[in-house]
């Protein structure tokens, strides 16, 4: 079963669940670039709430629309030692961050040019340590209308799916927090990230195409 998704920076539990749950998975590259889509965002939980965190990208000199493959990262401010922070701050008395933290650092350092890039490392990292055997590829054909990975990339709409509840590193202070980023559920869940993954019924996203 295939599915056609977005790249997106550090993905949320729910495209998490959908790569668990199919054995072949296309980013689609030839779609505009949209701006508050978690192409270029992601959320994590803080002491103090939830944090949305966010790559600048660099502005199109030409005055036309980028597709995704096109979309490069500015690096004119320190965002990766300020999000650096925010996941140490946010993740470092989890259960599971040190055992993830040295492999991350070396990858989310890198300078990649374009964000598609990153965004591949990065979920190359994740499927790593869920050992998902899903296939991820790269999709250049011209995009048809993708309602599912447009639910699933959106910033500004909350999902439809439920979410089983997790212990959170806050979770006492703020409440459960649902469909954050990779990192909240593999730094509390860890080698149990896949089980719960699978549990989670994507359908109502699924039901959308």
């Amino acid at each position: 079963m295939e599915l056609e998704i977005f790249s997106s920076y550090i993905p949320n539990v729910a495209t998490l669940a959908a790569l668990a749950q199919h054995e072949c998975i296309n980013i689609q590259t030839q779609a505009f670039y949209q701006k508050q889509t978690y192409r270029n965002r992601t959320q994590i939980a803080g002491a103090n709430g939830v944090l949305n965190l966010s790559i600048p990208i660099e502005k199109n000199s030409k005055g036309t629309r980028l597709v995704d493959q096109d979309v490069l990262i500015s690096y004119e401010e320190m965002w990766q030692n300020n999000h650096w922070k925010s996941f140490v701050s946010a993740y470092q008395s989890s259960p599971f961050f040190e055992f993830y933290q040295d492999e991350l650092e070396a990858v989310f350092f890198k300078e990649h040019k374009r964000l598609l890039d990153f965004n591949m490392e990065i979920l190359q990292l994740i499927t790593d340590w869920l050992e998902l055997d899903t296939q991820i590829n790269i999709s250049t054909k011209q995009p048809l209308y993708n309602p599912t990975g447009e639910a699933l990339v959106s910033a500004k709409k909350t999902s439809t799916l439920h979410f089983p509840k997790y212990i959170q590193v806050f979770e006492s202070k703020l409440g459960f927090k649902s469909n954050l980023n990779a990192l909240d559920l593999i730094c509390c869940l860890g080698p149990e990230s896949p089980s719960y993954l699978k549990k989670i019924d994507i359908t109502p996203i699924l039901a959308l195409s």
